[in-house]
């Protein structure tokens, strides 16, 4: 009787030494896969890392510039200030003095009317240098203005009437101010004062910029829920080429510079206007005359 054959051991038969090599070999890719992924893990976290700190060095860079920009800004803002100051600020400063000096000299009651004449000319100095120093010290505090948004009962029509009353105190002789309501009084959720304001600035410089014996003309009208108001005159117009800097601090037109002014006016109209949530616009011909419209909202409905 034969005997039986002798069992090899597992790890010695050819096919389960090959699938013991394939089970090993197997793990260790697992293993190495691992290690990838964990390598991986902490290179994303790194690159994470980096890309934060790259966001804020840009950050940093761009308000750097900005920075540097606003700098600069000042610094030219700052370096036209002190130029127009001393050039606008010498002639009622002279106009004063001449006059002053030259009132000494009437002592006669028949010279009275010259007397007259020059305080006339001293006031009308006194109430320019007034004018530029107010418009100096609203650029400088009108980023930190909160209008009162209170809600108020306002007659459109008397607040319109009294700001040509005080604009023609000071406008040229034979000048004609009209003015066409077509609201009564209104409840409206605005500032009163930075209205006025921005009227008072339009028809100043309305008058100023137009001949004598010329019409400026003030509408006020209800539209589309909109307040808006129009500044009309027949004066020397704006140029083309000026047009879009206009509403620029500082800014004179080619055809203004002759005049008196240090180009605040309407920089600061602008502003009141986007202050109160409202905008400005204009049409302008040369020598035929320039038209403001402002637009405000109306929030709340008639009185």
């Amino acid at each position: 009787m034969e005997n039986p054959p002798t069992q090899q051991p597992y790890e010695n038969d050819p096919v389960n030494r090959h699938l013991i090599r394939l089970e090993q070999m197997n793990q260790e890719l697992i293993q190495q896969i691992t290690n990838c992924r964990q390598e991986l893990d902490q290179a994303q976290s790194a690159l994470g890392e980096a890309r934060i700190v790259l966001a804020q060095r840009y950050r940093l860079e761009v308000e750097q510039d900005r920075l540097l920009t606003q700098e600069r800004g000042l610094n030219e803002l700052k370096s036209n200030f002190i130029t127009l100051a001393s050039h606008e600020f010498r002639t009622p400063m002279m106009t004063i003095l001449s006059s002053a000096s030259l009132i000494g000299r009437y002592s006669g009651s028949e010279e009275g009317d010259e007397r007259e004449r020059h305080v006339q000319r001293i006031k009308a100095a006194v109430n320019s240098l007034t004018t530029m120093l107010n418009d100096f010290l609203a650029i400088s505090q009108i980023d930190q203005y909160v209008p009162d948004s209170s809600t108020q009962s306002l007659d459109v029509t008397a607040l319109c009437r009294e700001v040509i009353m005080a604009v023609q105190t000071t406008a040229k002789p034979q000048q004609r101010f009209h003015y066409q309501p077509q609201t009564g009084p209104l409840q409206l959720q605005l500032d009163r004062q930075l209205l006025e304001r921005i009227l008072v600035n339009l028809l100043t410089n309305a008058s100023k910029y137009s001949p004598d014996d010329t019409d400026i003309q003030l509408t006020s009208t209800i539209w589309n829920r909109r307040v808006l108001f129009t500044v009309a005159d027949q004066g020397i117009g704006i140029p083309d080429s000026d047009k879009d800097r206009l509403f620029t601090h500082f800014f004179r037109s080619r055809n203004a510079n002759h005049m008196q002014g240090v180009g605040l006016g309407l920089y600061l109209a602008k502003r009141y206007a986007e202050l109160l949530g409202g905008s400005i616009t204009f049409t302008s011909k040369l020598e035929q005359g320039t038209t403001f419209t402002v637009e405000l909202p109306l929030l709340t409905g008639r009185a």
